[in-house]
């Protein structure tokens, strides 16, 4: 004898109901609108390795630039030009990327910044127009001040880790600012121009060995 399903019979009730009970338990536990636990420590994690990341490639740039502002006897006019694009170029994408794992509108907006400011000086440097190239690389190195000076943490409740990073900022912000009043149009202006570069350098090392 053939038995069709009846909504009302007793047994089925408990069935369904166990069946709706133990998804709302997987829904509970894998997160619909939650996220699982698991997922925020992946989430944390690849934000560390951003910001780590990020950081060291900013360092690296860092210390390209100072190469490039340092006068040599070794390095032909041209070549230390070619080092100085390249280690803005790496500026802006360190700081691209340690912007995708910061934390705070602050940070975030302040690594920004220094991207969008390193740009603004490799768009300097590569223009054909002397006086707008000049304008763009002042703008830009004001930019990256402005960016570092935003990521500089006010708050004294900081790690150990915290308190480094935050004093390799300053450093940065410092051979920054060395920098701009710099007039490398002078031979004393040049060597304070190299003496800020490799001050920033020495912040942005400092700031990627405190990384975590």
């Amino acid at each position: 004898m053939m038995r069709f399903y009846n909504p009302n019979n007793r047994n089925n009730r408990k069935g369904k109901d166990k069946s709706i009970n133990k998804w709302d338990q997987l829904m509970a536990h894998t997160g619909r609108g939650k996220q699982h636990p698991l997922n925020n420590q992946n989430e944390t994690n690849s934000a560390n390795v951003a910001v780590v990341a990020g950081n060291w490639i900013e360092a690296v740039g860092s210390i390209v630039t100072a190469i490039a502002s340092t006068p040599s006897q070794i390095f032909t006019e041209q070549t230390l030009t070619d080092f100085n694009v390249i280690g803005n170029i790496l500026e802006a994408g360190g700081s691209a990327i340690a912007a995708e794992g910061e934390e705070g509108l602050l940070n975030i907006a302040g690594e920004q910044l220094q991207a969008i400011g390193n740009i603004a000086v490799v768009a300097g440097i590569l223009s054909n127009n002397e006086q707008s190239g000049e304008l763009l690389q002042q703008q830009g190195d004001l930019l990256q001040v402005v960016g570092m000076g935003m990521t500089i943490q006010t708050s004294g409740n900081l790690t150990l880790l915290e308190t480094i990073a935050n004093t390799g900022n300053i450093i940065q912000l410092i051979g920054s600012v060395i920098q701009i009043f710099a007039n490398t149009d002078t031979e004393e202006g040049t060597v304070m121009n190299a003496i800020g570069a490799w001050i920033e350098a020495i912040g942005a090392i400092i700031t990627a060995l405190a990384s975590e």
